[in-house]
């Protein structure tokens, strides 16, 4: 899969709406925890960390460290950690690791063309090819002398 880009203007975008995804959870998770909205508190609490999830794998590309911190922040009082900051920080410092690295070169493979000639088997048979190096004379055996 190809990873976009790192552009500045991704790069604040995805720790905007990871900044304010944390902040609009914390008086949710808060809520929750009082009692005062439970049930509706946990599916917006579920929605937010979707929305956010789909908005920085699409900025950031798809990373595997956006499974678990989905599956933390469904985890109650884990939840009021910033983990959508701290998730977009280290994906971003993996990218920019990997893009300071050299690449390894691509393994090239240079395959020459080839001219198919139609020819039946018994013309292939007396005819010599035309790339075909030419034939030597055949080397003279040489005499031995007699046995004595």
């Amino acid at each position: 899969m190809n990873k976009p880009p790192l552009t500045r203007n991704r790069i604040i975008l995805a720790f905007a709406i990871a900044v304010i995804a944390d902040i609009i959870q914390l008086p949710i998770t808060a809520g929750e925890a009082t009692g005062f909205f439970a049930m509706p508190g946990e599916l917006a609490d579920f929605l937010v960390d979707c929305v956010v999830m789909g908005a920085t794998t699409m900025l950031l590309g798809f990373h595997w460290m956006l499974l678990p911190t989905l599956f933390v922040e469904i985890i109650p009082g884990l939840d009021l950690l910033p983990t959508w900051t701290a998730c977009v920080a280290y994906v971003l410092w993996l990218r920019k690791k990997e893009q300071t690295q050299p690449q390894p070169p691509s393994p090239v493979i240079d395959i020459p063309e080839v001219e198919v000639v139609k020819t039946t088997p018994a013309t292939r048979l007396t005819q010599l090819p035309p790339s075909a190096p030419p034939v030597r004379a055949a080397i003279p055996a040489q005499t031995l002398p007699p046995p004595e």
